[in-house]
């Protein structure tokens, strides 16, 4: 069962890409798609932090950044915490990629070079997935 949020909560969001142009477009997609607080990290030991710290509805992570990779952080957050909801978002886009992300637990693979509107027809999938899941407990 993945985390979800209230009634009365709105969902929040971590963003975990060394890219601040990424962080950015993907912050408003977010609160396009309803997300009330957004939280954003440039490296993978500063997403940890913050995830740990603030427990979101949802947490995008790219794969490719420098020092501890996306798999790693992905591997390290759904060992302690496996109800977390984390949706790869990245450029890679190879078989084996998916399936590595798929084993280690993510909910969800999104390809950066999407446009806009199926990137945020995505999201508000997850986010709604999260609310079914609440209302089903």
């Amino acid at each position: 069962m993945r985390r979800t949020f209230g009634m009365a909560e709105t969902p929040s969001a971590l963003i975990i890409d060394d890219e601040q142009h990424v962080r950015v477009f993907l912050r408003t997609l977010l609160q396009v798609a309803g997300v009330g607080e957004v939280w954003e990290a440039a490296t993978g030991p500063e997403g940890l932090e913050a995830y740990f710290q603030h427990k979101p509805t949802i947490t995008l992570l790219d794969l490719s950044m420098p020092g501890p990779t996306g798999l790693e952080i992905l591997a390290l957050i759904m060992k302690t915490d496996p109800e977390a909801m984390v949706v790869i978002v990245t450029s890679l886009n190879e078989r084996e990629t998916v399936l590595e992300c798929q084993r280690l637990g993510a909910s969800g693979f999104l390809l950066k070079s999407r446009p806009k509107d199926e990137l945020l027809a995505a999201l508000k999938e997850f986010l709604s997935e999260a609310s079914e899941a609440r209302d089903g407990d």
